[in-house]
């Protein structure tokens, strides 16, 4: 750039500065005016040709140093461009993803199958809004499938994603015959022997010792699931509620000693949407897998469908679907009538009642044992008489589908039973963790709510190689200044209450829940005292504890309360109010003043990552208030206890 420029003013000079040639051209004002002899014009002449060509080779340097500088910057730019996308913060790299339309793809990362080797995260193309990949013909892959309905793409990492065309949602038996049944896909599934990282890998005695546990638990994995045997159920309710149909499934799949297929979280009244994110988005499955010995598939891993469909395409998604044997149990799908979730609807799945020759009830049993024992006995399948003919092949040319492969349950949600509690969260809540990739999203809102730690500031409890009940050491948290959450359902809870009740009878108030944080306070600041006078001598004048300087801790609060009076009691009380929303801004394009700081969540992540975060948000905080009325406040004081050992509590 600096040699392009003095190049520039070189040139400017010889074009219109007077140069020494010209200089010995022009006539001297004392002189008198001559005819020029030949010698002078020929030396003029030569002195033309002279000064064209430095011209000439001033105009080619400059060229050249032009396209130098162009390329040069060209290069710097894209640089510097991408060293800002990798250090740039979370929120500006999803701000720029969310201008990226998504495209109507179906993405289909490697499935997790049981006894194989983990899949690594980073290899499965994301799901979420803000992060599907883009729509050019190279970022999709290679075209691997192509008709009238479809396009299947492959890409490089091996993974594989179905692009539904418009003629797919106009002939419903042509695209339900091209997406094929699930029943087939699982009868002509590989089972892969799984072998321990640390074994392929190769690692010395000490290692080999130090993984002898991590044997005996891939020994009860190995023989934990009878290969070609799964289980399923349908997600009913709230998040949360189809987090506890979750454990309840992932037990009985445990006792069946069965794969379990793992529906997606589906949409429900808090979330109306078409489609619900898988599992494996938010949680850690592969820990899960080896460390509950529960091997586990995903509906996405097994069968391809529109994640985005057209409007009218909600009215007849059954001409898509196939049947869908499931056993009804706690009363819900002894008629099509008691059945309401969408997980069908995103997988085209019709139910059809299997009836249980053994089921009493009809279907209305809620017992945990007694679903068990029922779906223990496998269909009997007589074998053909000696020298009879084996059977012939399925008239359609398909599959032939064991029938004891496939066991379902409609509602695992209302089992229960003397230790049922106990042993869903013992053998299988307390091992599926959140993943890395959501833990982080967490650290960037802490980072935003409580800014950094000052020095010799208390931080989080949760540091790096904290091995906790769950059996496995994540990856460390970023240190956090310590802090008190509160988990205050409102809302519907609110529209619960008996008819006659005073809301203050029927809900815990906030003023209660201030004076048990002055509770906490109050015990916080007498263990410091314990704890500082064992450390100080007698005649050390700050022993009785006069110069000790106390600081409350920050208070969060998630909740779904609306209402303004008792918003501003949080904001009276100097509490943090977790706020998902968008900033706002006035008709001048102002921001407008808020009591909170505006996160955006759902608007960079999509409709499911404010209560998920929420979630997870919970398990952090050093000491929790929950409500005793909430499903979401339970699961959190069991995750923060067993995870963090974190103090909690229901009200």
């Amino acid at each position: 750039m600096a040699n392009g420029n003095i190049q520039y003013h070189s040139l400017k000079t010889r074009e219109g500065a007077s140069s020494p040639a010209s200089r010995s051209r022009s006539p001297s004002p004392n002189s008198t005016s001559r005819i020029p002899s030949r010698s002078s014009n020929n030396s003029h002449n030569n002195s033309r040709i002279s000064i064209a060509k430095a011209i000439l080779l001033v105009s080619v340097s400059f060229m050249f140093l032009a396209l130098v500088h162009v390329s040069y910057s060209a290069q710097y730019e894209d640089g510097a461009a991408a060293t800002t996308s990798s250090s740039g913060d979370l929120e500006n790299h999803q701000q720029q993803q969310q201008q990226k339309p998504p495209p109507t793809t179906l993405v289909t990362p490697k499935p997790v199958v049981p006894n194989s080797p983990p899949v690594t995260p980073q290899e499965q193309p994301p799901h979420t809004p803000a992060e599907q990949p883009q729509s050019s013909e190279a970022e999709k892959g290679s075209i691997i499938s192509d008709t009238d309905l479809t396009t299947t793409y492959r890409y490089e990492n091996g993974t594989e994603s179905r692009v539904f065309k418009p003629n797919f949602f106009k002939n419903g038996p042509a695209g339900k015959k091209e997406l094929g049944s699930f029943l087939e896909t699982l009868a002509t599934r590989s089972w892969v022997v799984h072998q321990p990282e640390h074994k392929l890998e190769g690692g010395t005695e000490d290692e080999e010792q130090e993984h002898e546990n991590d044997d005996q638990d891939d020994d009860n994995h190995d023989q934990n699931a009878v290969p070609g045997r799964y289980f399923s159920y349908l997600p009913m309710g709230g998040g949360n509620n189809q987090f506890t149909s979750l454990q309840k499934a992932a037990l009985l799949a445990k006792d069946l000693k069965r794969t379990l297929i793992l529906p997606p979280i589906s949409p429900n009244s808090h979330i109306k949407t078409w489609a619900g994110p898988r599992y494996s988005q938010f949680y850690d499955l592969e820990s899960f897998i080896q460390k509950s010995g529960i091997p586990v598939l995903e509906w996405h891993d097994i069968k391809l469908t529109p994640e985005n469909v057209p409007g009218g395409f909600g009215r007849q998604w059954e001409e898509f679907s196939e049947d869908f044997p499931c056993t009804a149990n706690g009363g819900i799908g002894v008629s099509n009538t008691s059945l309401y979730d969408k997980f069908r609807q995103q997988f085209l799945l019709k139910y059809v009642r299997a009836v249980a020759s053994d089921d009493k009830t009809e279907g209305k049993s809620t017992d945990y044992k007694y679903a068990r024992d029922v779906l223990l006995k496998d269909t009997v399948v007589a074998a053909p008489a000696a020298g009879a003919a084996a059977p012939p092949p399925p008239a359609n040319g398909g599959v032939v589908v064991d029938p004891n492969m496939w066991k379902c349950l409609s509602c695992p949600y209302f089992l229960g039973g003397p230790d049922v509690g106990s042993r869903t969260w013992a053998e299988v809540g307390v091992f599926l963790r959140f993943n890395e990739k959501t833990e982080a999203m967490v650290d960037d809102i802490l980072d935003v709510l409580l800014g950094p730690v000052t020095e010799g500031e208390p931080t989080t409890t949760a540091g790096p190689g904290i091995v906790t009940t769950g059996g496995s050491s994540h990856k460390a948290f970023r240190p956090h200044p310590q802090f008190i959450i509160i988990h205050l359902r409102r809302g519907d809870i609110v529209n619960k209450c008996p008819a006659g009740m005073a809301e203050k009878d029927c809900i815990v108030q906030i003023e209660a829940i201030a004076d048990k944080i002055d509770e906490i306070e109050k015990a916080r600041r007498t263990e410091a005292l314990e704890a500082l006078k064992k450390t100080m001598t007698d005649d050390d004048p700050a022993s009785d504890g006069r110069n000790y300087a106390h600081k409350r801790l920050p208070v969060l609060v998630t909740t779904n309360e609306q209402r303004r009076e008792e918003l501003d009691k949080i904001d009276r009380l100097g509490w943090i109010l977790l706020d998902h929303g968008d900033v706002e801004k006035d008709e001048k394009g102002q921001i407008k003043p808020s009591m909170t700081k505006k996160l955006g969540t759902e608007t960079r992540f999509g409709p499911w990552y404010p209560s998920m975060l929420d979630a997870v948000l919970l398990t952090r905080g050093d000491y929790l208030i929950g409500m005793a009325n909430s499903r979401m406040s339970i699961l959190a004081t069991q995750r923060g206890a067993a995870w963090h050992n974190h103090k909690t509590m229901l009200m």
